[in-house]
C-alpha cells in the first residue's frame, strides 16, 4: 500500500498500478483501508493514463463500497464516484458525492498523500457553486496552514487551492513553480489551472508557457490522457504538441508486460504456478498464459533457462521489483 502511494506521488504511474494491484482485492479480504487506497490509486492511474476499462472497474467497485461500514472506505468510494461525475461534466452529482455525510476527509496526512484529490474537490466546489463544500475545502487548507514548520508541499497546495477559489492566475503560477520539484503530476495540474486563468484574463503568451509546462509534466510521467487534454487546449491556441511514446520492444525483457514480468520473476524465484496464482490473485490459466508469452518473448523453453537468462541479464528478483 505504501509503495503504491509513494510511486503515485512520484509520478511513476505504471509502478503505482503494479503495487496497487498486488494488494488483495476486496472480494478476497472484505473492505479495509488498504482496499480503499487500492481503489483510489487505481482509479487515478486509470483516469490519467486513459485506461477506460480499469476506470469503469474501479467505479463499479466504488458503488459496491459506498455503503461500507468503514467511514474511510465509504469516503474513498465517494471520492472515486465524484471523480467519475466530474469527468463526465456532471458537477452537481460530483458535489453530491462529496457533501453531507461524505464531506471530504481533508487532513494534513491526506493532503500529503493525495493533493490532486483536494484540488478535485476545490474544482467541484467552484463549478457547482457549493458553499458548504467550499467552506469544507477552506477548513482543510487552514489545517495545512497550522503545520509548523510548514512543509513546502502544504504551502504549495494551499496556494493552489486559494488560487482556484479566487481565480488568481499569479498564485497558480507560483504554486506550479513550487510543485515542480515536489510532485510532478500535481505540478502539471497547477500549471494547467494557471494556463486556464491566464487565458481568461487575456495573457495568451503566459498561458501557452504554463500549458506547455503542464504538457511536459504529464507526458514525462505517463499521464497520457492528461497530456492529450492539454494538447487539445494548446491546439486551440495555435500550438501543436504531440506525445512521443517509445514503442514496446517485440522481444527481450523490454517486451514483457508488467503482469508477465511479475509472474516470471516469481517463477524464477522457485514459485510453482499454483503459488504464483495464489499470490497474484490470478487464475492458473492466466499464469500459464503469462509464462508462455514471456518464454516466447525471451526465446526460452524452460524454467532452468529462465533462471540462467535472468541471472545473465541482471534482472532483479521479484522482491526488488515489487518493493521500491
Amino acid at each position: 500500500m505504501t509503495s503504491a502511494i509513494v510511486h503515485f506521488a512520484a509520478g511513476r504511474l505504471a509502478a503505482a498500478r503494479a503495487s496497487a494491484e498486488a494488494l488483495l482485492p476486496p472480494d478476497t479480504t472484505g473492505w479495509s483501508p488498504a482496499n480503499a487506497v487500492r481503489m483510489v490509486i487505481l482509479a487515478e492511474v486509470a483516469a490519467r493514463t486513459g485506461d477506460r476499462n480499469l476506470f469503469q472497474e474501479m467505479v463499479n467497485e466504488a458503488h459496491r463500497a459506498s455503503s461500507a461500514d468503514s467511514p474511510s472506505v465509504a469516503w474513498a468510494a465517494a471520492s472515486v464516484l465524484a471523480r467519475a461525475a466530474w469527468d463526465r461534466g456532471d458537477f452537481h452529482d460530483a458535489a453530491r458525492w462529496l457533501s453531507g455525510e461524505m464531506a471530504p476527509l481533508i487532513t494534513p496526512l491526506w493532503a500529503w498523500l493525495a493533493p490532486a484529490h483536494l484540488i478535485c474537490i476545490t474544482r467541484v466546489a467552484s463549478a457547482a457553486g457549493d458553499a458548504g463544500l467550499r467552506a469544507s475545502v477552506l477548513q482543510g487548507v487552514e489545517l495545512l496552514d497550522r503545520e509548523r514548520p510548514a512543509p513546502r508541499l502544504f504551502t504549495a497546495i494551499a496556494q493552489h487551492v486559494r488560487g482556484l477559489l479566487e481565480r488568481d492566475a499569479d498564485a497558480l503560477v507560483a504554486a506550479a513553480d513550487q510543485l515542480s520539484t515536489l510532485q510532478p503530476l500535481h505540478c502539471g495540474c497547477a500549471a494547467e489551472d494557471a494556463g486556464s486563468e491566464l487565458t481568461r484574463v487575456g495573457r495568451r503568451a503566459d498561458a501557452i508557457d504554463q500549458f506547455n509546462a503542464a504538457f511536459d509534466s504529464y507526458a514525462d510521467h505517463e499521464a497520457f490522457a492528461d497530456a492529450r487534454r492539454v494538447a487539445r487546449t494548446l491546439r486551440g491556441l495555435g500550438v501543436e504538441r504531440r506525445i512521443a511514446r517509445q514503442p514496446r520492444d517485440k522481444t527481450g525483457w523490454g517486451s514483457l508486460t508488467d503482469a508477465e514480468l511479475k509472474v516470471v520473476s516469481l517463477v524464477a524465484d522457485g514459485s510453482t504456478n499454483a503459488a504464483v496464482a495464489q499470490q497474484l490473485q490470478l487464475s492458473p490459466h492466466t499464469v500459464k498464459t503469462h509464462i508462455r508469452n514471456a518464454f516466447a518473448k525471451l526465446d526460452i523453453h524452460s524454467r532452468a533457462q529462465l533462471i540462467d537468462v535472468m541471472g545473465d541479464s541482471g534482472r532483479p528478483s521479484q522482491g526488488k521489483i515489487l518493493r521500491p
